[in-house]
């Protein structure tokens, strides 16, 4: 239990938060870029002319990614991915508490937002005073030490 007088957590900076999700993004290709593999059986999933994976392969992927960040950064996971976790983070509400499921949900398509964005709106967060990004901004959300 956090004592009254210790402040507010301290939001964390973005090469901290970058590593974090350097460890879920590699994590989630071994998860993620395997799974549909294993799940889909379409007969031949790979595109013999451009050598990628089908539809269903991709949209099994950001499925795994949707399921992973929202179940981690919701109260079910603490506001803890396995990322943040090994870097001592969590993501909680801009008021202290934990996010929602439908927080995690705003939070996790404004990431996909900032990555379109060509990583401006996560790069934002080197910027922030309060080291937010686009993502943060949309969700009312901080990532703080844990």
């Amino acid at each position: 239990m956090i004592a009254a007088t210790s402040g507010p957590a301290r939001p964390a900076g973005f090469f901290v938060r970058t590593i974090a999700y350097l460890l879920d993004a590699l994590l989630l290709s071994l998860v993620g870029g395997a799974f549909p593999y294993l799940v889909i059986s379409t007969g031949n999933t790979v595109n013999s002319s451009s050598g990628s994976a089908g539809s269903g392969a991709g949209a099994a992927s950001v499925f795994v990614s949707l399921v992973y960040f929202v179940l981690f950064w919701s109260f079910l996971g603490g506001g803890r991915t396995l990322g943040m976790r090994v870097m001592g983070l969590r993501v909680v509400h801009e008021d202290g508490r934990r996010i929602e499921i439908l927080d995690a949900i705003v939070r996790w398509i404004g990431l996909w937002i900032s990555f379109a964005a060509c990583f401006v709106g996560v790069v934002w967060v080197a910027f922030d005073g309060r080291h937010r990004g686009w993502h943060d901004m949309m969700a009312r959300t901080l990532v703080v030490h844990a």
